[in-house]
């Protein structure tokens, strides 16, 4: 699929929003490994397009098997533990959450009022899962993700592309249309 519009990645706003999710976490007793991590930066992204017409941070966005993973947020988190801005603090492969310790604070004065509250009704919306349940979460909310190939770039325009079903009066009615017109 391709690649329709192409965002500048804002790497410092990418860095401050992990510390924030990473923080937030922390803070509210969450675990936020790297697997909700990505998910709640993805969905940030993706609301911001649909919402404010520009993703938050820019970043690319590839499908994996768990679900949308910015590309960015390894070398991202690898760089912030050599320089002593984050501990991370790695499992076992079988245990997803890994988490990011924060060792200072987020500059949230990078982000409009608008992107954090959509950065905030992310957190509140993907609080109630777990690794699994977000990544599940993610693989039913992501058109995007379920159209492209593995590693592929998961295009900002999908953000405009429903996955929930239709209410039923709104396929009754298409019935109800159908037959009127002979469809």
């Amino acid at each position: 699929m391709p690649e329709w519009r192409k965002f500048e990645f804002k790497r410092e706003k990418f860095i401050e929003l992990m510390l924030h999710f990473s923080k937030r976490g922390l803070e509210e007793n969450l675990i936020i490994g790297s697997t909700k991590l990505n998910k709640l930066l993805f969905f940030s992204d993706f609301r911001a397009y649909a919402e404010l017409g520009e993703p938050i941070t820019g970043a690319k966005y590839q499908k994996l098997e768990w679900g949308p993973a910015p590309r960015a947020l390894l070398p991202v988190r690898d760089e912030l533990v050599q320089h002593e801005e984050v501990r991370f603090q790695e499992q076992s492969p079988d245990n997803w959450n890994d988490v990011l310790e924060p060792l200072r604070e987020p500059d949230l004065s990078l982000f409009s009022k608008d992107e954090l509250r959509i950065v905030d009704e992310v957190f509140d919306e993907l609080r109630q899962f777990n690794a699994t349940a977000t990544s599940d979460y993610s693989h039913l909310k992501s058109a995007g993700w379920r159209v492209v190939d593995d590693k592929e770039i998961i295009p900002y325009e999908s953000a405009f592309t429903l996955t929930d079903p239709a209410p039923p009066e709104a396929i009754e009615l298409g019935r109800e249309l159908a037959a009127r017109y002979g469809w």
